[in-house]
């Protein structure tokens, strides 16, 4: 599979009298065509921010992407005026937001919401962007489209709601899809059935995906690879099977060892002891350390970098590892990455 995008150094800051705060601080990663990329780590570790930074959304005017590259074929996305990026979002790249009922507008049918898209986009006579309409209604499994097309979001349940937003998201077919928190507030059932939809829908017209969730459950389901993020940076990326086989970083593994197994013995499970900085109060060396219990004296002293090994197909950022050989500075060698 050839790269969709590429993300190298992206730096989002937020700018106030006082100081400036770096919600997403040098993040490189790539996803492939038709690939699942799974974006993980908990609330405030900067997962939807750097979303936002790919579709150049980050809220203003305080905030501003000032570094870094957004790479999809040959253009810089972050080079390109507002209305070139109106031309990318929801053409080339579309996104299903956290809260479908805060992301549809409440005045407009759903079905006026999704002819918007399409005409603007496609460029077709409205009776024709009707007609889509209904049709990709009925293919996110929308019962009585010819009816719900005329219905506002709040007569819908929450599920049917998330399937607008993603009817809406794969109208104009894109070749990525970014989707925040897609199953969020949505019981278990509705959760598989949006899983099962967005996999299903990602084969048939071979649309990547870039799932960002704290959910490892729905990581699991969808994802082929997973990139986890803590306080604005990458701290590992690999495949599903190695994150949850063999994870490197102690975050990683405090991440899984707090899911709790409902085939294994009953227990208290293994939370991650205090909190997630703030962006304002990093701690020097790696912002890890103060939670970690594996840090020692460097940790609290210098920055680790993100190590690649194995053909750049794992990373992991910490200084449990030897750069060289990707194996444990410590007795155990059983971890390895390289």
């Amino acid at each position: 599979m050839k790269d969709l995008l590429k993300v190298k150094n992206l730096k989002t800051h937020f700018f106030d009298k006082k100081q400036t705060v770096k919600a997403v601080d040098g993040v490189d990663f790539d996803i492939r065509t038709g690939e699942t990329v799974a974006l993980v780590g908990e609330s405030g570790c900067g997962k939807s921010m750097t979303s936002l930074s790919i579709m150049q959304l980050v809220p203003g005017p305080n905030g501003k992407i000032v570094d870094g590259e957004v790479m999809m074929g040959s253009k810089n996305l972050l080079k390109l005026t507002e209305n070139e990026m109106c031309q990318i979002r929801g053409n080339e790249i579309s996104m299903i937001f956290q809260e479908p009922m805060t992301s549809l507008n409440p005045v407009l049918t759903v079905g006026e919401q999704i002819i918007e898209v399409i005409t603007y986009h496609k460029r077709l006579p409205r009776k024709e962007a009707v007609k889509q309409a209904i049709e990709l209604l009925n293919m996110v499994g929308i019962p009585r489209a010819e009816e719900i097309i005329t219905d506002f979001p709040h007569r819908l349940s929450g599920g049917m709601r998330q399937r607008v937003m993603i009817a809406m998201a794969m109208s104009c077919d894109p070749k990525l899809l970014i989707a925040d928190e897609p199953t969020t507030a949505l019981d278990v059932t509705i959760q598989a059935q949006i899983l099962d939809l967005m996999r299903d829908l990602s084969r048939k017209v071979n649309t990547a995906i870039l799932l960002i969730t704290h959910d490892l459950g729905v990581v699991s389901e969808l994802a082929e690879r997973i990139i986890v993020m803590y306080a604005g940076q990458i701290v590992e990326q690999a495949s599903v099977d190695d994150i949850f086989d063999n994870p490197l970083h102690p975050y990683t593994q405090g991440l899984i060892e707090s899911v709790p197994d409902i085939e294994g013995e009953i227990g208290r499970l293994n939370p991650i002891t205090g909190n997630v900085p703030t962006p304002e109060q990093m701690p020097s060396g790696c912002r890890f350390a103060p939670r970690c219990t594996h840090a020692f004296g460097r940790c609290f002293e210098e920055e680790p970098v993100l190590l690649s090994k194995r053909h750049n197909t794992r990373a992991v950022r910490c200084f449990l590892y030897d750069e060289e050989t990707g194996v444990k500075n410590v007795t155990d060698t059983k971890n390895t990455y390289s």
